[in-house]
């Protein structure tokens, strides 16, 4: 899952907005529907900061 930062307009905001607590105007959410409403509804900016790696996958190895 990945991680995103959301930035407000004001870089000084230090408060909950939508359950999730802002400082210095900057917060992390996982939530992907969380980032959406956010970023549609209140303006903020979202970038992502960090994702979980897909499994690998091996190649399949032919028995002989």
């Amino acid at each position: 899952m990945a991680k995103y930062r959301i930035k407000t307009p004001n870089a000084i905001y230090n408060g909950v907005t939508e359950g999730v607590l802002f400082q210095n105007g900057e917060a992390i959410v996982e939530d992907e529907r969380l980032k959406n409403l956010l970023t549609n509804d209140y303006g903020y900016t979202a970038e992502v900061i960090g994702e979980e790696p897909a499994e690998e996958k091996k190649p399949k190895t032919v028995a002989k």
